[in-house]
């Protein structure tokens, strides 16, 4: 049997070649048989209806009943081994010979596993996978050879479902409810580095480690007040479940001290109401502390299953129950069942049971059948995670991003076609030149791509970046428009520049749907001269180029101001003023320079209503690119006293001529005076050259690990992967604890392909 660098057995399973296409991240049992030594069907367990639907729900046993209880659960087993992969298979020789010692009969069995429950097109298979395993007389298991697996005439191979890849759906789950006792582990400590997608151990293993339930509990709770919608999503769906089927218990929130209360109620007559009584979740009986084990454990793996965790109840995958009848009465079971199918319509539930009654009771479900199209959210809101500013900044922008570019009708030969390349704000070159076109009497159309408007002979192009991805989508518009492309922007050349007749006018702001903000320049260029900035060779010296009422419409109330050093201006009192006047909502866009903050300019300053870009708070933007100016910030702030430590945001440019120890020194400041930094990491423009820091760690990296901030959090990450990255080339290998931080709070799921990737330093 082949076997890997780790030592692991490697299993190889062969699916339909279409399947790998159409059939990602969805997972469904079609059929489980076992064959006996003369190659004859002995147990064969079909999981859909004639019209090739899928049961929902499917009892697993055989119609005439013959093979015992302890023979089921070894079926259980296979069935763990055809869907979970190669880890369960040491365990699986020990239970056959438990089972049948060394004369059993069963010589192989498989499973064939669907991507979906209806065909794709008329006349087309649906997308199914095969995996089938062949038992030697010594209980060797191995899986059936690639060349004599011949199905439907094509095959392909997969490297169990456990794999990287993921390729046969979200997930597998099993239980098994006849274990004496239950273990917990921290949980922590079990937050693998790969995504999980299946998990059978409670199998296999008495003393398989579940999930503890209190720390949790607390830890969904304590993250849906920090904003994590994945922590309330799954916080609300298993109290959901647990107010559904444990009737007389009431679940209230987790205290500081990490405990979860929950009220018992009492019994009521005519004359006096329910009482309830406060206990711990500990104290509840045997029999429901079972029942939220279990939940809190499937729901978990289905989450770590899932990239996107929001709606991660709604996805598809199977659920496996052994000895359904000890976790579940008989006279719960159409509650239980009712409740699973609302929390988590898409699952497909395969359940072993042993009682008459109960098997009678979960047979009136059978008819139910896979998928739900239109899933109804039947999960209480016991928490709502509280959405921040930088939430609702993050949504505005997103939501900004997707409806900028709508879709369009071909042009014409006279029609202005504006293709906004890659800016991330609206493009005020754009808008200028629409104004323009437009007072000509011409159709102006902006668009991001421009295959289908080749007729036109007026096609402008704005480039705000210099990289790759911008290079590569010049070279394909100049082969679409030829001559008829002009383009410009400081992705290109910094020397062209719009005429006169046109930069002087009010941008138009029909041009970007949904766009409800003003935006432009007052004043050009910068006195300062610094050796990184391209403002002096692009714009000259400083000079006014506007009033507000040039570039502010009567109806806007929001202004996004993109000079670059404004209060170096001697106009720009006057300004401020103007911006106070008109009660104009600010957004400083290219920050301000803290060295030229003044009593006079300060007091201004704080009457303006300063906001970030997407007008959701109070925020005032400064540079902050050398450590040495830690002293005149100290003693600007002094002036801006009513603006509150939140309310500063830091530009933090790296990767220019900064070592570790001035970077450690400017975020550890900004760490004390409780502000948060935005980082930007230095890319020179078209033609500059990119300065080589020698000796960047001159300082310990540990010491980074000590800085964190709350708001901004994920920006700041990206600095700490670009230390990371940097470190790996420079010392060959990766700081694990600086790893382990970047990966504390966002992305855990890519954590290992950062690993095995050297921090996308080789390929994979």
């Amino acid at each position: 049997m082949p076997v890997n660098a780790y030592g692991k057995l490697l299993i190889k399973s062969y699916f339909y070649a279409g399947f790998k296409k159409t059939g990602r991240n969805k997972l469904y049992i079609e059929r489980f048989w076992i064959k006996d030594t003369c190659g004859d069907i002995i147990f064969n367990l079909p999981f859909y209806n004639q019209k090739q639907k899928i049961y929902r729900w499917s009892l697993f046993q055989n119609t005439d009943n013959k093979y015992t209880d302890l023979e089921k659960t070894l079926f259980f087993k296979f069935l763990a081994v055809c869907v979970g992969g190669s880890r369960y298979l040491p365990h699986l020789k020990k239970e056959i010979f438990r089972v049948y010692g060394r004369r059993s009969e069963i010589a192989d069995f498989g499973v064939i596993l669907r991507s979906n429950t209806n065909k794709t097109k008329k006349g087309e298979y649906f997308y199914r996978a095969k995996s089938e395993y062949i038992i030697s007389p010594g209980c060797a298991i191995e899986p059936i050879l690639k060349d004599n697996f011949r199905w439907q005439g094509y095959y392909t191979l997969f490297s169990g479902f456990n794999d990287l890849k993921k390729t046969l759906g979200n997930f597998a789950y099993g239980f098994n409810a006849a274990r004496d006792r239950y273990v917990y582990q921290d949980v922590e400590l079990d937050f693998s580095y790969r995504l999980r997608s299946s998990r059978f151990g409670t199998f296999f293993d008495d003393k398989f480690p579940l999930t503890p339930v209190t720390p949790w509990l607390y830890k969904q709770h304590h993250a849906s007040t920090y904003n994590s919608k994945k922590g309330a999503s799954l916080y609300n769906t298993v109290l959901t479940a647990f107010s559904s089927l444990i009737s007389d218990v009431t679940f209230s929130c987790c205290d500081k001290d990490k405990t979860v209360f929950v009220k018992r109620e009492s019994g009521s007559t005519r004359r006096k109401k329910k009482s309830s009584q406060a206990i711990l979740l500990p104290d509840l009986p045997q029999k429901q502390i079972n029942i939220i084990d279990f939940l809190i454990d499937f729901v978990r793996q289905m989450a770590d299953s899932r990239q996107i965790t929001n709606d991660f109840n709604l996805c598809q995958g199977i659920l496996f129950i052994d000895h359904f009848e000890k976790l579940f009465s008989t006279l719960q079971i159409p509650q239980v069942m009712k409740t699973l199918e609302n929390l988590f319509p898409n699952i497909q539930f395969i359940i072993g049971c042993s009682t008459k009654s109960s098997i009678n009771q979960i047979e009136k479900f059978k008819n139910s059948i896979l998928p739900v199209i239109s899933p109804v959210d039947h999960v209480k809101k016991f928490v709502v995670a509280k959405s921040t500013s930088d939430r609702k900044t993050w949504d505005y922008r997103s939501n900004f991003l997707r409806s900028r570019f709508t879709n369009t009708a071909k042009a014409d030969k006279d029609d202005v076609v504006l293709i906004d390349v890659d800016s991330l704000i609206p493009n005020l070159s754009l808008m200028k030149l629409s104004r323009y076109y437009k007072n000509e009497g011409r159709n102006v159309i902006l668009a991001r791509e421009s295959g289908i408007h080749q007729k036109s002979k007026f096609v402008f192009a704005s480039c705000i970046f210099n990289s790759v991805a911008t290079g590569n989508k010049i070279k394909k518009l100049r082969k679409l428009h030829g001559e008829n492309l002009q383009i410009g922007g400081t992705g290109v050349d910094l020397s062209l520049k719009l005429p006169d007749e046109i930069e002087y006018l009010m941008p138009d702001y029909s041009l970007y749907p949904k766009m409800d903000f003003a935006m432009g320049f007052l004043t050009r260029g910068c006195p300062n001269n610094c050796s990184f900035c391209l403002v002096p060779a692009k714009e000259g010296k400083l000079q006014q180029v506007a009033e507000i009422d040039d570039i502010v419409p009567p109806k806007f109330n929001k202004l996004v101001i993109l000079d670059n050093n404004l209060l170096a201006h001697p106009k720009s009192y006057k300004f401020l003023e103007t911006m106070i006047n008109n009660k104009l909502q600010v957004n400083f866009n290219q920050t301000l320079d803290i060295r030229l903050i003044n009593t006079r300019n300060a007091n201004l300053l704080q009457k303006i209503d300063c906001k970030n870009y997407s007008f959701t708070k109070r925020m005032y933007y400064f540079s902050f690119n050398t450590a040495d100016i830690i002293p005149v910030i100290k003693k600007k702030l002094k002036l801006l006293n009513s603006v509150k430590p939140t309310e500063l945001r830091f530009i933090c440019m790296y990767g220019y001529n900064t070592t570790l120890s001035d970077d450690i020194e400017r975020f550890s400041f900004l760490q004390k005076i409780r502000s948060s930094p935005f980082v930007q990491q230095y890319r020179p423009v078209l033609g500059a050259h990119t300065p080589e820091i020698e000796n960047y760690f001159d300082a310990d990296v540990d010491r980074l690990l000590k800085i964190h901030f709350a708001q901004n959090g994920r920006i700041f990450e990206k600095f700490l992967r670009w230390v990371s990255t940097k470190y790996v080339k420079r010392f060959g290998n990766l700081h694990m604890p600086l790893v382990d931080l970047i990966f504390k709070y966002n992305n855990r799921y890519s954590k290992h392909r950062y690993i095995e990737s050297l921090a996308g330093t080789r390929k994979i």
